[in-house]
């Protein structure tokens, strides 16, 4: 029987609250939307006597714990993580990196991700090994040379767009989001801190630590895998 996505993403939201969150941790919480369903299960064990304090990646997952009464501090007041939770934009298996940044949220949920002593990345199984394009943030001023640079890397960057607007997209920490395709095969780690070592990129959206994954499968099956 195929379950619909967001009973998935529910599903595995209250999975990850339930089987990775102790009393006293300091929580990494990352962005997007199977990310808010594990907010919404972190809710209810609180209401039921959990004590956590989180850090968030994102102004968006700031106010949503805020929202449900969730103890969260600037990043700047921690200087250790026991554990972050997080989504991905695609898993790609062959390579054993993560894309993410599909919310713009990338570069603070890099700082936050590799910080923690350990990370789970909670997707649905259509995000294994998904076409998607590497996001970087990038310093304004910059943006005319990164874009060339990238070009002679072998990258096709461009805008991203956004509604209700025009581009260019400033992420939270006020740089500009472009998405980059690349080929498939080249997104590696190598690739992570090739486009690092531009100068005027501030971070990209390739992920290479070591995590575990929580798949989420259309069956309802509940999959875990270490990356």
């Amino acid at each position: 029987m195929i379950i619909e996505k967001e009973k998935i993403k529910e599903k595995i939201g209250r999975y990850a609250a339930i089987n990775f969150i102790e009393d006293d941790m300091i929580v990494g919480v990352g962005s997007g939307t199977t990310v808010r369903y594990f907010i919404e299960a972190l809710a209810n064990r609180i209401k039921e006597g959990l004590k956590i304090t989180c850090v968030a990646t994102s102004l968006d997952t700031s106010l949503r714990l805020k929202q449900r009464r969730i103890p969260v501090i600037p990043l700047n007041y921690v200087d250790e993580i026991d554990i972050a939770i997080d989504g991905a934009d695609s898993v790609l298996t062959q390579t054993r990196v993560l894309i993410k940044g599909g919310g713009g949220a990338h570069f603070l949920e890099k700082i936050v991700d590799y910080a923690a002593k350990r990370l789970i990345i909670i997707v649905d199984e259509t995000k294994l090994n998904r076409t998607f394009p590497v996001p970087a943030d990038v310093y304004p001023p910059a943006l005319n040379i990164v874009m060339r640079k990238i070009k002679e890397i072998g990258g096709a960057p461009k805008l991203r767009k956004v509604k209700g607007k025009l581009p260019p997209c400033i992420s939270d920490t006020g740089n500009i989001v472009i998405d980059i395709d690349f080929p498939m095969e080249m997104i590696t780690k190598k690739l992570e801190k090739e486009l690092n070592a531009i100068p005027g990129i501030i971070e990209n959206g390739i992920f290479s630590r070591s995590c575990r994954i929580i798949v989420g499968k259309l069956t309802g099956e509940i999959e875990e895998i270490n990356l």
